[in-house]
């Protein structure tokens, strides 16, 4: 109860469920719906209304389609506020042709991304370019993309969940997302094959930190080409990040990866072909 955000939802709770009681149990389930909110204090506010009808389990487990969710705010609220789409809806109506395209654009991306990456993945889709310096400003103006500042004193741009699962419905519509999430996975696969010779090199601890702060990206690259037959793309990001998982603790995670794509049917006669060949030499 010393976080803000749990602080808000078991009042609003309380409010609604006057039998509610915060305990040892619960209060676990409670933290993990207020991470999933992004500590939104209205998104907090309309889930804890829910709870007239919905378990905490059963509203934690609702979370995969937020939007659906956070409705039904108070009747005497301007509109925008008794949803939390209606919400994202009117900050995104704010923002000029390039800046609601790049928000659908950048939602491409797991926990945020850098400037580059964002004009590397985002400025032009089939001829359709946009300027992302300067639609990435309005977002930020907008709430809608969060900037945080790291170590090294660049910036990193930060969708929150429920604002992302907004702009993915946007994606899915525009008719880019194919082609936005080749263009992620090419990318990203890129930067780590780019790392891979200064990660066996004593120069290695910035590029580790470069990837730490990319991991998410990097997974769903790898859940793409699992999910999408690339077996050439998803193969080649594990051989890069062998040294990346095994100085960060992740080699489990790294030889799951590693069995889920050589599983596929063509990496299997790729690995056919191979020991094939070393058999005949």
């Amino acid at each position: 109860m010393q976080f803000g955000a749990a602080a808000l939802f078991v009042q609003r709770v309380m409010a609604a469920k006057p039998q509610f009681v915060l305990t040892n149990e619960n209060a676990r389930t409670i933290a993990e719906i207020c991470i999933r909110l992004d500590g939104l204090p209205l998104a907090l506010e309309l889930a804890a209304a829910r709870t007239k009808l919905l378990s905490l389990e059963e509203m934690l487990a609702r979370m995969d389609h937020r939007l659906t969710l956070l409705k039904g705010g108070a009747k005497d609220l301007p509109a925008r506020h008794q949803t939390m789409r209606a919400t994202i809806a009117w900050s995104y109506d704010l923002l000029g042709d390039d800046g609601k395209m790049l928000c659908h654009r950048h939602s491409v991306f797991f926990g945020g991304s850098t400037l580059g990456a964002a004009e590397a993945v985002c400025r032009a889709i089939d001829s359709v370019e946009i300027g992302v310096l300067d639609a990435l400003e309005s977002l930020v103006d907008e709430s809608l993309v969060l900037k945080k500042e790291m170590a090294d004193g660049t910036y990193r741009f930060v969708m929150l969940e429920t604002i992302r699962e907004y702009a993915l419905e946007h994606l899915e519509a525009s008719g880019e997302g194919e082609a936005l999430r080749r263009r992620h996975a090419h990318f990203f696969l890129e930067l780590a094959e780019e790392a891979e010779p200064h990660l066996m090199s004593a120069g290695r601890e910035p590029w580790l930190v470069r990837l730490d702060a990319e991991h998410n990206n990097l997974r769903a690259v790898l859940r793409w080409a699992a999910d999408n037959g690339e077996t050439e793309t998803g193969l080649r990001l594990v051989g890069a990040l062998r040294w990346f998982w095994y100085y960060r603790g992740h080699i489990g995670e790294g030889f799951q990866w590693a069995e889920n794509l050589l599983a596929m049917p063509a990496a299997s006669a790729r690995r056919r072909a191979l020991c094939t060949k070393r058999w005949s030499h």
